[in-house]
């Protein structure tokens, strides 16, 4: 059976000449049916497997067998109209809709997986810190931090076995627990820097806060008696390194030191960054502007180095001789000899 291409009527392309529906353009060809052709197919197909039975019922006296090479054939033919069916079925399967559904599908899953991701890295520390830690060593700091609660507050605890210790803040002064020992000592900010100074006349440490890393410790301590000069010092929780950031008016509000002196100010995060403004260090290294005195002080002196110059000049006499001008008396004198004539009068 030998296929026949037409072209289609609706979009112009070659197509099989009994199909009823475009698989192109989607639109029906108007084409004849091709019924009759496959009939005839079926026809002169069944001619040779009649023969072919015939002569195994009378020779071999047999069953028919399941399955002939003609059935075989047979089945392989598929009918025009089925494929167009079944393309535009696939078609219509794998749509643009279809497509952008799936993608924007891919999209959230991708989007949840990172934010599962971020989560777990996140929550990461918190889990490796709880796996850290010893549990003998946290009830010891536990039952001392109930102690402390009484008369001061805990600052930081850590029950690791790394650390093993506590700090805490009572009476304006900073003390360190230690869980092995379970003893608490002192500790003496200006012995750890020489900077770090801390007046216990006045309040002594004011503010101690541990940074949301758990790295350091920010500590606010007066500098003098009246509490009008604080340092704001930052100690590791590590190498217990004190450092010294910054001196003056020290204000903690909404996560943010604000040291404020000399009409300058500065901001610091709770780990000790520096955030905006300008350092005690950095302040004082600026150059300081010239007093006014000093131009005062030059335009008098180019005062008096001008007079001398001005005396000079008028003690200096003209070389060439003036003649000397008549004087014109101011008042004329009549000698008495010249009597005045009178005109006389007539009679």
């Amino acid at each position: 059976m030998t296929r026949k291409i037409s072209e289609c009527p609706r979009c112009g392309k070659m197509i099989y000449s009994h199909a009823a529906m475009c698989p192109y353009c989607k639109k029906k060809t108007g084409f004849p049916p091709a019924e009759s052709v496959v009939e005839q197919s079926r026809e002169t197909l069944q001619q040779p497997v009649r023969q072919q039975e015939d002569q195994a019922a009378a020779s071999q006296q047999q069953a028919v067998p399941s399955q002939t090479a003609a059935q075989q054939e047979r089945r392989q033919i598929k009918v025009p109209f089925e494929v167009s069916r079944k393309y535009s079925e696939v078609t219509s399967k794998y749509s643009k809709a279809n497509i952008a559904k799936g993608v924007v599908i891919a999209l959230l899953a991708l989007a949840v997986l990172g934010l599962f991701i971020a989560v777990q890295m996140q929550n990461r520390k918190p889990l490796r810190l709880a796996s850290m830690v010893d549990h003998g060593t946290k009830d010891i700091i536990d039952s001392m931090a109930n102690e402390v609660s009484l008369s001061g507050y805990v600052i930081a605890k850590f029950p690791e076995r790394s650390r093993h210790c506590m700090y805490y803040l009572q009476d304006g002064r900073m003390y360190e627990f230690d869980a092995l020992t379970r003893d608490s000592k002192e500790l003496d900010l200006t012995a750890m820097n020489s900077q770090a100074l801390v007046n216990y006349e006045g309040s002594g440490i004011l503010q101690a806060n541990i940074s949301p890393d758990e790295s350091y410790i920010m500590i606010v301590a007066s500098r003098n008696s009246s509490n009008t000069e604080c340092g704001l010092y930052q100690m590791d929780t590590k190498t217990k390194a004190i450092a010294v950031l910054d001196r003056g008016k020290v204000t903690f509000d909404n996560g943010e030191y604000t040291v404020e002196s000399g009409g300058r100010m500065a901001r610091y995060d709770q780990e000790g960054t520096k955030l905006a403004g300008l350092t005690i260090e950095e302040a004082e290294a600026l150059p300081k502007p010239q007093p006014k005195t000093e131009k005062k002080e030059n335009t008098e002196e180019s005062t008096q180095r001008e007079e001398p110059r001005v005396r000079v000049t008028e003690q200096i006499q003209p070389k060439v001789d003036v003649v000397k001008q008549p004087t014109v008396p101011t008042e004329i004198k009549i000698s008495p000899k010249i009597a005045p004539v009178t005109p006389k009068k007539e009679d």
